[in-house]
């Protein structure tokens, strides 16, 4: 066989493999297109008709988040399988945290949860706290960043995601998304915007600004966690000490939003009031304020937990990089000295 024929057979079979991988994320994105517009059109109505709050699963509404999060624990999985030789190791309380994480976003955004949300605003905040802290925290404490990669289609890491990352407008976007200030900012000024009374109503009423709601406190939680979390094989750029004082900005103001929905006299949010309620004995001024306190203790609660992660992480560190450190010489008292000059006279 001559070497053109051979070089020809090579060429043909590398383009079929490229146009089998465009076909294939096209026919990807075009499934997954399909099933948000489904998902996206159906009205936010809360619990459907003759359901119950443990039968009205969100997944027969709008499957898209399952499929998603079904998706990303395939790809951890299948990552972690095919990785012969780890560079570095993730062991089983990070594949742990990941199942966690997913688990949690499942819950919040397919459970009975994502119908009763729109009855009771308490279990509306309940949910965010989910979406924003707990979930990403988890997922990205089990170091999901190279399993993830390794578990893709050959195609898809090398046509997709590979040409993404070499590009320097990426690269700028990247450094400009993950900067400290950008993620705080919008971690918090995503949490100011959405406990507005009028772009709250909105979301409850409207199905498409819901999921906006969703997937912007979803993106800032990832952005947020990132910044405190070293997922390996990166290597956040804050210090130790800077990551527990990040942590400790967001208490205040979270303590603040919540502090002011938790006492005040009047209802807030209209929206929750339009919709019959599977439990009655709760008035819409109660709901609200479990709702400021939903916001207001357990977020706290969870800086207060993740600044006890990174101090563990940061000590981890030290003892890793000097496990052996010289223990200090104590000094002589001064009249010890003194008391051997004189005995020498």
């Amino acid at each position: 066989m001559s070497t053109r024929l051979v070089a020809a057979r090579l060429m043909t079979a590398r383009l079929l493999r490229r146009r089998r991988g465009w076909w294939a994320a096209g026919l990807l994105g075009g499934l997954g297109a399909f099933l948000a517009l489904t998902g996206l059109a159906s009205a936010h109505q809360g619990i459907p008709p003759g359901q119950t709050p443990l039968t009205a699963w969100g997944i027969t509404t709008n499957p898209l988040p399952s499929l998603l999060l079904l998706g990303a624990l395939y790809l951890y999985v299948n990552g972690l399988n095919n990785w012969p030789n780890p560079s570095h190791r993730v062991n089983r309380w990070q594949r742990a945290s990941f199942i966690a994480g997913i688990a949690v976003l499942f819950a919040a955004l397919q459970s009975p949860i994502e119908p009763l949300a729109e009855h009771y605003f308490s279990i509306h905040q309940a949910q965010h706290l989910l979406v924003r802290m707990v979930g990403p925290l988890l997922i990205l404490l089990g170091a999901p960043l190279t399993p993830m990669l390794r578990g893709m289609p050959i195609w898809m890491r090398q046509g997709m995601v590979r040409p993404i990352v070499r590009r320097r407008a990426a690269r700028w976007v990247y450094g400009r998304i993950t900067n400290p200030v950008f993620t705080i900012l919008a971690f918090l000024g995503l949490l100011f915007f959405w406990q507005i009374p009028g772009p709250h109503d909105m979301a409850v009423h409207n199905d498409y600004i819901h999921e906006v709601m969703h997937g912007t406190m979803l993106a800032s939680g990832f952005l947020f966690w990132w910044v405190i979390i070293d997922p390996k094989p990166r290597q956040s750029r804050l210090h130790y000490g800077l990551r527990i004082l990040y942590l400790g900005l967001i208490v205040l103001p979270n303590t603040l939003l919540g502090a002011a929905i938790t006492f005040q006299e009047g209802i807030i949010y209209a929206a929750y009031q339009e919709l019959p309620r599977p439990w009655e004995g709760m008035t819409h001024i109660t709901d609200q304020r479990l709702g400021g306190l939903m916001l207001w203790v357990p977020g706290d609660m969870m800086c207060v937990i993740s600044a006890g992660i990174v101090m563990m992480m940061w000590y981890s560190r030290e003892m890793a990089e000097n496990p052996n450190p010289p223990m200090p010489v104590p000094a002589e008292p001064a009249g010890d000295a003194d008391d051997s000059g004189d005995a020498g006279q």
